[in-house]
């Protein structure tokens, strides 16, 4: 995903409103590579879990609440589904829906993503697509304004499927993940680093998690580490995002379901018996 400047020279009530839903899209761009156990085009097929999770955002005064949700349509294919509301005074001024669907390749079995959408309304209003034709080999995005074609390649993925990688390599036990992701257009390769297993106290209670952060260039300043339930098929339990000026983005699990199974927090003297016997 392409790295958005987020500098605040002089900061205007006018202006609080948009720049914290950019904080927090940007924030929300590094949870939609939070995990569950899935693959994309570059590993074996397999079933990933179906869930849904809430969960609430704060960037400075400012709250938002987010769900994420995966389920299998009646055709066959994946669709995952995120939506970011932002809110000041109990009034929602922005909202985010972003949409990927999967399909199945015929020839290997393989899930890959056919179609993404954004779509945000209120302050910042607008939309984008992008469609992958793989007959063709290419990706068709699409903002209104612009058109751009991309050479498709094995393992890319959009901003919501890209943490099926990213679940893959781990669950290979990589310590660093590397994949290939189309944003706006353009390709990149995202880097993140296994920083460890971690248990972690959060307000609907302890998990234990293994802990990720997204590996930037030298000159970035901007820092963003995820936690990652090891216990629910590594469901996005928290995440921090450090801005350039020192600013903090966070997103914290509120519920969830995995599976039809409601998400429920570990006891902390059995997760230390764990470790002991470790």
């Amino acid at each position: 995903m392409s790295e958005e400047p987020l500098t605040i020279n002089r900061l205007r009530p006018s202006n609080y409103p948009a720049l914290a839903t950019d904080r927090l899209k940007a924030g929300l761009a590094c949870f939609l590579l939070s995990l569950l156990p899935c693959f994309v085009e570059s590993t074996l097929a397999a079933s990933p879990s179906p869930f849904n999770a809430e969960y609430e955002a704060k960037y400075g005064g400012f709250k938002a609440s987010a769900e994420r949700s995966l389920f299998f349509s009646g055709n066959g294919q994946i669709e995952m589904t995120t939506s970011l509301k932002l809110k000041l005074l109990g009034k929602t001024l922005s909202s985010i829906t972003e949409q990927s669907i999967l399909d199945s390749d015929p020839q290997n079995n393989q899930f890959r993503p056919v179609d993404y959408s954004f779509t945000q309304t209120g302050i910042g209003k607008r939309r984008r697509q992008i469609n992958f034709d793989w007959e063709a080999g290419t990706a068709l995005y699409n903002d209104g304004k612009n058109e751009i074609e991309t050479p498709l390649q094995v393992g890319l993925a959009d901003n919501l499927s890209s943490y099926l990688e990213v679940s893959m390599q781990l669950q290979a036990g990589k310590q660093d993940i590397f994949f290939p992701v189309i944003d706006k257009g353009n390709i990149e390769h995202l880097h993140f680093k296994v920083l460890g297993e971690e248990l972690i106290s959060t307000r609907s209670g302890n998990y234990r998690t293994i802990k990720i952060e997204k590996i930037r260039g030298p000159d970035s300043k901007r820092s963003t580490q995820m936690w990652l339930a090891l216990d629910w098929d590594y469901l996005l339990v928290k995440l921090v995002q450090i801005e350039n000026g020192g600013s903090n983005i966070s997103l914290e699990l509120k519920r969830a379901t995995v599976n039809e199974v409601v998400v429920t927090a570990v006891d902390e003297k059995d997760t230390a018996q764990r470790i002991i016997e470790k």
